[in-house]
């Protein structure tokens, strides 16, 4: 294969009126040696293939000299589309001598090699250290080595790269690399990426997710503007995708829009942190209170009354006691063996039967401060939702020991107890008439009937 990358000289015609005689005196003889070391050793792990002329120009004498590195691939990689193992980079300079070959050289070169691991750009990076620059290699090296150099006036980088968001290669390194390059490249490329998006969505079933990714790396207002018009679309999952990446910094949608996802169940405690931290917590509050009366799910429940409470003198806000009591419960009587990080132990008792009696006491003895401040809580509600919190825990880690759940619950039933029955059962009620969930609605049915039992 090393005979398919031997360097010929070629003798390219072009127009005298664009390559002038006058010029051919300042043409070096070759390259400086000292830039193609910098060449070589820019690529860590490549090693230099050939160096030599490839073309010249007939009437003014200038040159092209091309540049073959190479490198092993590794075997692992199944999608490598090489024939000798080898992936390659190639770099073609011209010396800028006021005699501009222009992008049209790349179409008089030989560009061919045995393949390689990823997809392969041919571009024309620009001018630069006193030469112009051609090369061949992945979009990644491209993009880096044109700006390692600083190169200027070479193809339209952001489009070949919003063109590169579309290339399905070895774990989707090409569209990772476009992804990121458009972090903060502001407003000019948003209709770049959008493009890229429509002929994407033509001819691939998956959703679009590096295009809105790299919507939202741009950092601009235009780009929300796309992405709020995506999480209003048809497509649920695809408007779920626009709206998880503007509830995350940096906030590009508008403050309507945040009103509106504020109502959201999944996005409810996101929201209110963007508005936390705008301290814009006046302009929320009854939009808290309105969801307080009507939740959507009890996670909401629990996020909107969190919000009000705060939001309602945020100044000297520090937490709410009811919720700070149930976490230290949950924390006191979680057992070696409850989670899946620690070994299950087992007390040992009389005649060799396992007991959790001594266990039980001493950790109702650690407990029994936090319901106490639950028990005289001058807050209701929040003690209300402290207790419905631990008495409808349903972890999603199924790791998470059973009989740790049923602890749980069984406290919260507990907390619940203590509130007068008008309080817990007309808010059981109001929820079980909101809330949306099957799961959700069966869990607060067992609840009522468990509180009942007292």
């Amino acid at each position: 294969m090393r005979s398919v990358l031997l360097l010929s000289i070629l003798l390219i015609l072009f127009s005298g009126s664009h390559f002038s005689a006058e010029a051919a005196p300042r043409i070096p003889k070759h390259p400086d040696q000292a830039l193609i070391r910098n060449v070589i050793h820019g690529f860590p792990g490549w090693k230099l293939n050939s160096s030599g002329r490839c073309a010249q120009m007939r009437q003014s004498g200038l040159w092209a000299w091309k540049i073959v590195l190479e490198r092993n691939i590794d075997p692992a990689i199944k999608s490598s589309a090489s024939l000798n193992g080898k992936g390659y980079i190639i770099i073609v300079i011209v010396p800028d001598v006021g005699i501009d070959p222009g992008r049209d050289l790349i179409e008089h070169l030989d560009w061919n090699m045995p393949g390689n691991d990823l997809v392969q750009y041919t571009a024309y990076l620009g001018r630069g250290k006193g030469y112009y620059w051609y090369m061949k290699s992945d979009i990644g090296r491209l993009n880096s080595f044109s700006s390692a150099l600083g190169l200027r006036g070479g193809d339209n980088m952001n489009r070949m790269m919003a063109e590169a968001l579309n290339v399905i290669d070895y774990k989707l390194y090409t569209s990772r690399v476009a992804v990121e390059y458009f972090r903060n490249k502001g407003p000019d490329v948003v209709p770049l990426i959008l493009k890229s998006m429509e002929s994407w969505k033509q001819s691939e079933k998956q959703l679009p997710l590096q295009h809105l990714f790299a919507l939202k790396l741009t950092g601009s207002t235009v780009a929300g503007e796309a992405l709020m018009k995506i999480a209003a679309s048809r497509n649920h999952t695809m408007a779920h995708q626009a709206l998880q990446l503007l509830v995350e910094p940096p906030y590009l949608a508008t403050e309507s829009f945040y009103r509106k996802v504020l109502r959201v169940p999944e996005y409810t405690d996101k929201t209110v942190q963007i508005f936390r931290e705008r301290k814009q917590y006046s302009l929320i509050l009854d939009d808290l209170r309105k969801i307080l009366k009507k939740p959507r799910s009890l996670k909401q429940y629990a996020d909107a009354l969190a919000a009000v409470r705060e939001f309602q003198n945020p100044a000297a806000f520090t937490e709410i006691p009811e919720y700070a009591a149930v976490n230290h419960i949950m924390y006191q009587v979680m057992r070696m063996g409850d989670t899946p990080d620690t070994i299950r132990y087992v007390a040992i008792e009389g005649q060799g039967q396992g007991s959790t009696k001594k266990l039980d006491e001493h950790e109702r003895r650690r407990i029994q401060p936090y319901l106490d401040v639950l028990k005289k809580s001058q807050d209701m509600e929040a003690a209300f939702a402290a207790g419905l919190a631990l008495a409808t825990f349903s972890p999603v880690e199924k790791e998470i020991a059973k009989e740790y759940i049923l602890r749980i619950r069984k406290i919260g039933i507990e907390i619940l107890q203590m509130l007068p029955t008008e309080i817990a059962i007309n808010k059981i009620d109001d929820l079980l008439g909101s809330v949306r969930n099957p799961k959700e609605q069966n869990l607060l049915r067992l609840v009522k009937s468990e509180y009942l039992r007292r």
